[in-house]
């Protein structure tokens, strides 16, 4: 059976807003462009064993299974 997954964090850039977006109970981190938007999510990724999805708006989900 598999585990339920939950979205740990969103990782943007300046040009994703918090009106356009609401994170809920996630994270929510805006980078400073797209090369810091790749390593945070690639570090993130990393500490939490989570999965990581790109969204066509160029914003990452990361998900991790809920415990």
């Amino acid at each position: 059976m598999s585990n339920p997954m939950q979205i740990y964090a969103l990782i943007g850039t300046l040009s994703h807003s918090l009106e356009q977006i609401n994170p809920g109970n996630a994270i929510f981190i805006r980078a400073k462009d797209d090369k810091e938007q790749e390593v945070l999510m690639r570090e993130i990724a990393l500490a939490v064993v989570g999965d990581v999805v790109k969204l066509s708006n160029g914003l990452y989900l990361i998900l991790t299974a809920i415990r």
